[in-house]
């Protein structure tokens, strides 16, 4: 991670990510602009060859951007919950659908 504004500021930081790419940084990037105490996030993978992602993220004045990316992979990892277990009870359905047919 690497605090904007000289280094200093707590709501102005790029984090980078490695080994992570798109399907993280979008997601991150949506949960993150959901939250109202943040101004911008935004990321960027520098090249396809190279494992890194870097989020971007600025906060209102007295928030910290490391609290707001750590509820938003915390939303990211509940959201995940919620659809293993949805499609799980899908799969039990159909299962049972198929045995009485």
């Amino acid at each position: 991670k690497t605090a904007g504004s000289g280094g200093n500021d707590p709501g102005n930081v790029t984090y980078q990510f490695k080994g992570e790419d798109h399907t993280l940084g979008n997601a991150l990037r949506y949960m993150l602009m959901k939250n109202p105490d943040v101004d911008f996030a935004g990321y960027t993978v520098p090249h396809p060859s190279e494992p890194y992602m870097n989020v971007r993220v600025q906060t209102h004045e007295g928030v910290k951007a490391d609290d707001c990316v750590k509820e938003g992979l915390a939303n990211i990892s509940s959201v995940c919950d919620h659809v293993l277990k949805t499609y799980n009870k899908a799969v039990k359905k159909h299962a049972k659908q198929q045995q009485g047919s």
